[in-house]
């Protein structure tokens, strides 16, 4: 007590003479110094938010410089859209939901930040000199259209995706966006909507971006059709019916844009993939001007029957708001409403989901793979390592066949390169042919890379999707099935033919586990017609007395060792899966993390008894016990590194 005393005695001696020192320096200055030097300090800050400013103005105009052929100033501009979203199913049981949603909307090809409250590429724009800015509400390219290539911009990717699509982006000068916003790093987008304006600022076109659950994604290029109303009295009837029990009618007037596709996307478990759908939507900015409400937009789902099954829309609640306008309290206000609509859109979709499936008993239909004209999920790590090493076994495989032929290999991910061609390299049969032939292989989903390695012969794998599989269960595509075949079941030189006991010999432990472990894989069956089995000619044998598969001999034998090992661990953890996961890896990581955690708890109890018993006889005699324990979590970290 008395030492704590003395302490405090003693830090308030030393407040005193900080203060008493103080006092000494302003006496001796005099007090006309003292507000001459809190001048210059007040004058100093006035030159630092003056500067801070001009760089903000010159900010400012450099993204209007930049965005000025993308954007008209006065007309289109980043917007904040608060909305209500409504989804109402006829069909065949009816339910109905609407909650809260939130839109922004960016000019395609502006760049910056507007009022702190939006903000669309400034990393990449701040790299060029002039300045950060951040935003609550950003716009990633990234996030949008294809996968990757976020250095490209909106723009770009804009420009990519119509030449993709056979129409130049010269026909549609300028492009608005309106999507939902990430916020705080996290974003659930279930439909982004693209407008396309002419040089007269007339909505020509539009591209629905939709996500399903599942992370894919499809882009649908709408070029409008006559009224839907009129197209479809049935269809008519279910607009004018939501559009009543969602929201009053108003007056839009002109800008009504309308069409209607086949349906060759999944979206919900509750829906086949056919049928079709019906948009009927209004020209934000035609609407704006008038001062109304300007997102209206509804999307009607027919069944292939002809009747409509689902109306979804999203509507605005209350006039656009321009971030620029906006002052430090609305900012707050609006923020406080609304940061937290983005986290809950998922979970309300489950949700809904569950009373769906609870309540009204609807029919569940399986998720079918990606066709060719849609983007599948993103790749797992593993995916990503396989998908690396077939790319280089495709392109030793192109350039050293007899098969005078270039491959142009389209990957599926986002972190992988997407899309690459793959020439002959220049051998006798390049030489007699200049100009070979061009053929295309599109890896529709990562499931490719997974299903891949578990077949002991590509061209088993190979048969098994192009002949045995229906479209929602095929994980590629190509341009000529043939040629592909024939280039993957080429034997190249360094796969010449073994004895099987001489080859085992050669082959490390670690990789024998793959040829034990592989097995032939299930038939897969088709999920629209019946499976009628083909009468059995032959005797089945098994595959694992056969060598390693042409993909593991070539990772082996020409790959670096970094290379081959995390290839040799991807594919042992799935061919491990199979067999005490249910063909889940992801399982085998959690069991992982739960035996490091075990050892963990085993260590530091040994550790507590060892502690304990510090003075005992027994003392030393415990400490071998102790270090193995210790080691234990590094043991099995070796062990994992070995297999």
């Amino acid at each position: 007590m008395d030492g704590q005393l003395t302490m405090a005695t003693m830090l308030f001696m030393r407040y005193r003479e900080m203060l008493e020192l103080v006092r000494r320096i302003v006496t001796n200055l005099g007090y006309r110094s003292f507000a001459i030097v809190h001048g210059l300090f007040l004058v100093t800050f006035t030159l630092r938010s003056f500067v801070v400013n001009r760089k903000r103005q010159s900010l400012d105009a450099a993204v209007s410089k930049n965005s000025a052929e993308f954007a008209p100033d006065h007309l289109l501009q980043p917007l904040l859209f608060p909305c209500r979203t409504s989804h109402t199913r006829l069909f065949p049981k009816k339910h109905s939901f609407s909650y809260s949603y939130l839109f922004v909307g960016v000019p395609v090809g502006w760049v910056g930040s507007a009022g702190s409250m939006i903000s669309v590429g400034t990393e990449d724009f701040s790299s060029k000199g002039y300045g950060t800015s951040k935003a609550w509400f950003r716009v990633n390219a990234s996030d949008h259209l294809d996968r990757g290539n976020a250095h490209l911009g909106l723009r770009g990717k804009l420009r990519v995706y119509l030449e993709s699509q056979g129409e130049p982006i010269e026909q549609f000068p300028y492009a608005y966006l309106v999507t939902a916003p990430m916020f705080f790093g996290y974003s659930f987008n279930p439909v982004s909507f693209w407008y396309l304006y002419s040089k007269e600022m007339q909505l020509k076109a539009m591209i629905l971006e939709v996500n399903n659950t599942f992370d894919e994604r499809r882009m649908y290029l709408l070029k409008g059709s006559a009224d839907m109303c009129e197209a479809s009295p049935t269809v008519g009837e279910a607009l004018q019916m939501e559009e009543k029990t969602s929201n009053p009618p108003t007056s839009h007037g002109s800008g009504k844009f309308t069409d209607a596709w086949t349906k060759d996307f999944h979206v919900s478990p509750f829906n086949s993939r056919k049928g079709s759908y019906a948009l009927s939507a209004y020209d934000p900015f035609s609407v704006f001007q008038c001062q109304e409400r300007p997102i209206n937009n509804t999307i009607t789902l027919t069944s292939s029957k002809g009747h409509p099954k689902l109306v979804a829309r999203v509507f605005s609640t209350e006039p656009a708001i321009a971030p620029m306008s906006m002052s430090t309290w609305t900012k707050t206000r609006f923020l406080a409403s609304w940061w937290w609509v983005g986290f809950v859109t998922f979970p309300r979709i489950v949700r809904e989901a569950g009373k769906l499936f609870f309540r009204r008993k609807l029919h569940v239909w399986f998720r079918p793979e990606v066709l060719n004209d849609s983007i599948g999920r993103r790749e797992t790590v593993r995916e990503r390592i396989i998908e690396d090493s077939f790319r280089s076994f495709l392109r030793a495989r192109v350039e050293q066949s007899s098969v005078n032929t270039s491959l142009k290999y389209i990957a599926s991910g986002s972190d992988c390169v997407r899309e690459g061609m793959l020439h002959p390299a220049s051998n006798t049969v390049a030489k007699e042919k200049p100009n070979p032939d061009t053929f295309e292989l599109k890896v529709l989903t990562p499931l490719f890379y997974s299903t891949v390695v578990r077949y002991a012969h590509i061209s088993e794998f190979l048969s098994s999707e192009m002949l045995h599989c229906d479209d929602k269960q095929r994980t590629f595509w190509t341009s000529d099935p043939e040629k592909l075949l024939q280039l993957l079941s080429e034997k190249l030189e360094y796969e010449a033919v073994q004895d099987t006991g001489q080859a085992n010999q050669q082959i490390p432990i670690q990789w024998s586990a793959l040829r034990l472990l592989r097995r032939s894989p299930p038939a897969r069956v088709s999920l629209t017609r019946p499976h009628t089995p083909a009468p059995r000619t032959s005797t089945p044998y098994d595959i694992r007395s056969f060598r390693l598969s042409a993909l593991d001999e070539f990772v082996l034998q020409h790959c670096d060792f970094r290379k081959a090992r995390a290839y040799r661990r991807a594919v042992t953890t799935l061919l491990l899966s199979d067999y005490i996961v249910f063909g889940i890896p992801e399982v085998i990581d959690a069991l992982d993390l739960c035996v490091r955690l075990l050892l963990c708890y085993l260590c530091v109890d040994k550790l507590v008894d060892w502690w304990q018993s510090f003075f005992s006889p027994c003392f030393f005699m415990q400490k071998a016990d102790v270090l193995l324990f210790c080691n234990a979590i590094h043991i099995w970290w070796l062990l994992k590194v070995w297999l």
